[in-house]
């Protein structure tokens, strides 16, 4: 969930590997941050438009309700049915009778559901009207559902002043996540040591025990504390399902064996890496762990099966980019300098080609729908490219834009429909941007390996020329 570098030093090769995704700079950041919370404003505004004055209402959905369980239960039905603009426009025909039940639970829900569509006016007026008029010892549960809303836009400070000092007044599942949410946005704020504190609220009979656990483990070893990172995980692994279908287990022992790496315990690192299932999405960074355990033990052959595996690999992420550093390495290793002479060339060839490819993204525009988000991974795949999307934005706005589409199709009235195509096209500009930042960075690792190649073939030379003489 956070972020973490590592550095593996060999001989004169130096590699900066990324566990995650190397950060912008902040002064390339920060703003590209301010223009993705403008957008998600502008975007509030114009779906509490869109949801009142949308032409394509239906006699269902503009029928009226005495009784708002009744109403939350056809809203989701058709949430369920996947038509979420008609649910909500049944809540927007039906306000009267939510204020008039302000105290009921079911209002909490439709508040998730309002949140979850980003209709933030109508949920938000109904938050003010609880805090105004209701109950007052029923706003727990209502700034729980908005602090995972702010969690989605990455508003940390948010999410911490939202759920400080409700935690007794939740049920205990909802108590257990927000222990998992404070911790985590603690976390993103650099407070290590108060992470920790609410994740140990968290008890192991918890679906979140392993999240936490997993969470303080990383914390850990951002704070140097290796051994006690260590001993976290493997008694997380003990009770752990150890099958290849949990991420869960294999993101375990991923973050094991990097830290075993940055240790020096190959060998053990090893036999982390060696865990991870064969079709996770933590196979390729499992894959070039082992090779580079695999040549710190001097088990070249084992190393260089493992790279060459990378290699071969038909997407372009990091760790494959990495591969073709490491292999001329490995083969200088064995001492076979016709081989490394020509495993230097390749990679350079392979890091120039791949560095047009992405001045190719960089100075044209991405044909989006052509640009892939994985829910499960959180990263975008353009062209190929694989990229750690979810490590610096938020992934509200790409829910948001895909929205914005549905929105588009839906709409029938022309001053309306010209509001939503202004906004996309705002939102196309800024996912152009997001996409080159991107692009960018992995431009720069590129332009870092491509030298560290010509240095190595340099550095060859050299030492034949001493070695003739």
């Amino acid at each position: 969930m956070i972020s973490w570098v590592r550095r593996a030093t060999h001989s004169c090769l130096f590699l900066i590997l990324f566990f995650a995704s190397c950060s912008l700079a902040l002064a390339e950041q920060a703003p590209l941050m301010q223009q993705i919370e403008r957008l998600d404003n502008d975007f509030k505004t114009l779906s509490a438009k869109f949801y009142r004055d949308s032409s394509s209402k239906t006699g269902k959905t503009s029928k009226k309700y005495s009784n708002v369980d009744l109403l939350l239960n056809n809203v989701n039905k058709l949430i369920n049915a996947k038509q979420p603009v008609r649910a909500i426009q049944l809540l927007n025909s039906n306000i009267q009778t939510i204020n008039e039940n302000i105290d009921s639970k079911a209002v909490f829900e439709i508040i998730d559901i309002l949140l979850d569509q980003n209709h933030w006016v109508l949920a938000n007026s109904l938050f003010q009207t609880i805090q105004e008029e209701g109950d007052l010892s029923l706003l727990a549960p209502v700034k729980y559902s908005f602090a995972r809303y702010h969690a989605q836009r990455n508003q940390w400070k948010q999410v911490v002043k939202l759920l400080d000092g409700i935690f007794s007044q939740l049920s205990d599942d909802n108590a257990t996540y927000a222990y998992l949410l404070y911790g985590t946005a603690l976390q993103h704020l650099k407070k290590h040591r108060l992470a920790v504190q609410s994740y140990e609220k968290i008890s192991k009979k918890s679906k979140y025990y392993r999240y936490a656990q997993l969470n303080t483990a990383i914390a850990n070893i951002r704070q140097g504390w290796w051994t006690d990172a260590q001993t976290r995980i493997d008694k997380l692994l003990k009770y752990s399902k150890k099958t290849n279908k949990d991420e869960l287990t294999n993101r375990l022992y991923l973050i094991l064996g990097y830290a075993l790496l940055q240790r020096e315990f190959y060998r053990d690192a090893r036999d982390a890496f060696r865990h991870i299932g064969l079709n996770s999405q933590y196979t390729n960074r499992a894959l070039l762990g082992i090779g580079l355990t695999a040549t710190s033990q001097g088990d070249y052959i084992g190393g260089l099966n493992a790279l060459t595996i990378l290699k071969d690999k038909k997407t372009f992420d990091l760790s494959v980019d990495e591969s073709y550093l490491l292999v001329p390495y490995v083969y200088e290793k064995l001492q076979q300098e016709l081989t490394v002479n020509t495993s230097y060339t390749e990679a350079m060839n392979y890091y120039q080609r791949r560095i047009k490819e992405l001045d190719n993204i960089i100075s044209r525009k991405a044909d989006l729908s052509k640009v892939s988000y994985s829910e499960n991974t959180m990263s975008i795949s353009v062209k190929n490219n694989n990229f750690d999307y979810s490590s610096q934005y938020p992934e509200s706005f790409i829910k948001n834009f895909n929205r914005l589409n549905y929105f588009k199709n839906m709409s029938k009235a022309s001053k309306l429909k010209n509001k939503i195509s202004k906004l996309t096209s705002r939102y196309e500009s800024v996912y152009q941007k997001i996409i080159n930042d991107l692009a960018a960075q992995r431009k720069e690792n590129l332009r870092s390996y491509l030298n560290q190649s010509r240095y190595g073939l340099a550095r060859l030379y050299d030492n034949s020329k001493e070695s003739s003489n």
